[in-house]
């Protein structure tokens, strides 16, 4: 594994508070037990020398039915993770659709997830507005844009996790005050979180079936998803905290939409 911290492209990223490796593939290993443990196969591939945000695979494609949109990251650091994304999925099975072209226009899977028949997409920091037009046309579907406005959680899923066809984890302060009113009349039963909660990662979590794998969950959100018949599996991801990404973060949904 090469994670580390030697560059600083989140609020959260700090030279001086590198994560500890041991530690680092201890947390992995434990999340990939606690995944399968709660029915979700998983895959592996080797990381590569250089790119040490390459275990945030989240952000490297849009997958969904079979097809993939490569990512086109903003940040030069991370620009070549997708070719090796790409290179996966289409080893896999999977078949890459039209990519992004304009220059000016970016991508990040982590700004973009499924809830019910819409993908839902972040932009502000990381995504491009633009690119959400991209995604509507080559996955031919209605795509809700979400503005985001706080630079610590600046992909969507660290604000925004769907659980079902009604109800999604959600922390509304992190989106401007249209997009709030969007995203709460599409969601009709949100668990509402805090921003506090947002900050521990609450958010991004991955849902397998009725269980939702997370990073942190306070006794009030716990009780909200087991009211909604839903039981939660924490696992402890400290050390990739430092670079800025969580659960939902260390793993590529390759059918988004699925559930």
């Amino acid at each position: 594994m090469h994670f580390d911290v030697t560059f600083e492209i989140n609020p959260w990223m700090n030279r001086e508070n590198r994560p500890d490796r041991e530690r680092s593939f201890t947390e992995w290993e434990g999340l990939r037990q606690a995944l399968e443990g709660c029915g979700a196969e998983t895959f592996a591939v080797d990381s590569v020398e250089g790119l040490s945000d390459m275990v945030f695979p989240a952000d490297i494609a849009v997958v969904r039915g079979g097809q993939f949109l490569r990512a086109k990251f903003r940040h030069e650091e991370r620009r070549a993770e997708a070719a090796y994304g790409a290179a996966w999925l289409t080893a896999n099975g999977f078949s890459e659709l039209e990519p992004l072209a304009d220059d000016e226009t970016f991508l990040e899977g982590g700004d973009v997830l499924a809830f019910a028949d819409a993908l839902v997409a972040g932009h502000g920091f990381r995504t491009t507005r633009s690119a959400h037009e991209h995604m509507a046309a080559v996955f031919r579907s209605e795509v809700v844009s979400v503005q985001l406005r706080d630079p610590r959680l600046y992909h969507l899923d660290m604000s925004f996790c769907p659980l079902d066809s009604r109800t999604a984890i959600m922390a509304p302060s992190a989106w401007d005050e249209e997009s709030r009113k969007r995203m709460l009349d599409l969601v009709p039963e949100p668990a509402i979180v805090s921003e506090e909660e947002a900050m521990s990662f609450s958010a991004n979590s991955v849902v397998i079936g009725k269980t939702v794998v997370m990073s942190a969950c306070s006794d009030g959100l716990a009780a909200a998803l087991n009211d909604r018949g839903y039981t939660v599996v924490v696992s402890a991801i400290n050390e990739f905290l430092k670079a800025g990404g969580g659960i939902r973060c260390m793993t590529l949904d390759l059918n988004l939409g699925s559930r």
